[in-house]
């Protein structure tokens, strides 16, 4: 399957930039392709001069109209080129039709992972790739044409793509990122790109909120997809599960979402309740630490928006105390901290520099004296170890 890619690179002026997973998973798949042709590579932090037939040059001298192909880190800011890609466009463009494509502002690693874990069960024909940390480069000589493909698509993946997964999911878009885009308009026209450029043979769901409707035909989760508690209904089926080990009501509904693909694969509901029951919470997703004292610690540093970190408090019981802060992304908080004002949580531990924000709009608002600035993570955890007696 490598060898599909090979007229996207071959005798042409190619500039990796952004030396990292990605950028070392597209350097050895050009080689595999063209052993003697040489590359072009822009890093500031980790340039190895060990690379084969490479020219390694400084960002300040990057002319775009130089290079016939950009692939550049998803994470590095600029703005559009038409020589810009990545490797989730070009695997998107080459590979379209064996693609689960799955993003959202969050859910969207529970939602790829579970999806694979119960597809993997049915077909062991199935990978998992994308911003869950796998460059999707590394499958290529592993995969056939008969592969299914989870692909996790953050933002930064989807931003200069011009072609959609063949089955497209947008769990949700809120607010995130605006550090990087400036404007909530900007970061919603990167996750539409899910499902922007199918036709009419492909299948998007999108959440029922979000006002864009594709060519290719579109089921609403939330509303033709969906779950009430433990029950999932889906399009002309329901099931119930019994048995998981995730917490809180979003991730029925992510189970929802998970169960509807599998069926699009004609996995049988005892597959589908034996992958949401042997699947693991990933790390800091609500992922529970363990009792000491008689305190619960739970991590859900995943929660870097308003809807999560109010999701991940309602979705477990007795919270005594919440520690909240880390970068600054330029989101508006009002909505986290009415919620704050208003709740039972007794500690609120305010760290770095979201968190003196949100302690700075909480003066003189109801429930201020409830909330604690602290420096950095090691001393809100001192803190919150003296504070909390019971609970979580």
């Amino acid at each position: 399957m490598i060898e599909r890619l090979l007229p996207a690179f071959k005798d042409k002026k190619v500039l990796i930039w952004g030396l990292g997973r990605e950028g070392l998973s597209t350097y050895h798949t050009i080689r595999k392709l063209l052993p003697l042709q040489t590359i072009y590579i822009c890093d500031q932090n980790n340039i190895d001069n060990h690379l084969e037939n490479c020219i390694f040059i400084k960002q300040e001298e990057i002319n775009f109209d130089d290079y016939d192909l950009i692939m550049k880190a998803p994470g590095i800011v600029c703005d559009y080129h038409p020589n810009i890609s990545g490797q989730a466009p070009l695997f998107l463009k080459y590979f379209k039709q064996q693609i689960i494509g799955i993003t959202g502002t969050k859910g969207k690693s529970t939602t790829s992972s579970l999806t694979y874990t119960i597809l993997k069960a049915h077909n062991d024909n199935t990978f998992l790739v994308g911003n869950i940390g796998i460059p999707c480069f590394d499958i290529l000589e592993q995969m056939n044409e008969d592969s299914i493909i989870v692909f996790e698509l953050g933002c930064h993946q989807l931003e200069f793509t011009k072609d959609s997964p063949h089955i497209g999911i947008i769990l949700n878009i809120y607010e995130e990122h605006l550090d990087h885009y400036h404007t909530f308009e900007n970061y919603y026209k990167t996750k539409i790109n899910c499902v922007a450029f199918q036709d009419e043979n492909d299948i998007a769901l999108i959440n029922k909120d979000i006002n864009y409707r594709p060519k290719s035909k579109t089921l609403l989760l939330g509303k033709d997809i969906y779950n009430i508690h433990e029950k999932l209904y889906l399009p002309n089926h329901d099931l119930t599960i019994e048995d998981t080990n995730l917490i809180g009501e979003h991730n029925y509904y992510n189970m929802a979402i998970c169960a509807y693909i599998a069926k699009i694969f004609n996995v049988d509901d005892e597959t589908i309740k034996w992958g949401i029951a042997n699947f693991k919470p990933l790390a800091h997703r609500l992922e529970v630490f363990g009792t000491f004292d008689g305190v619960t610690y739970v991590d859900d540093a995943i929660s870097t928006i308003n809807e999560a970190c109010i999701q991940a408090i309602t979705s477990l019981h007795n919270v005594k105390t919440v520690l909240i802060g880390g970068l600054d992304r330029g989101i508006d908080y009002h909505k986290l901290e009415a919620f704050l004002s208003e709740s039972e949580v007794e500690n609120i531990i305010l760290m770095y520099a979201s968190g003196k924000r949100i302690y700075q709009e909480m003066q003189g608002k109801k429930g201020f004296e409830r909330c604690y600035l602290v420096d950095n993570l090691e001393e809100a955890c001192d803190l919150a170890i003296k504070l909390t007696k019971d609970g979580i």
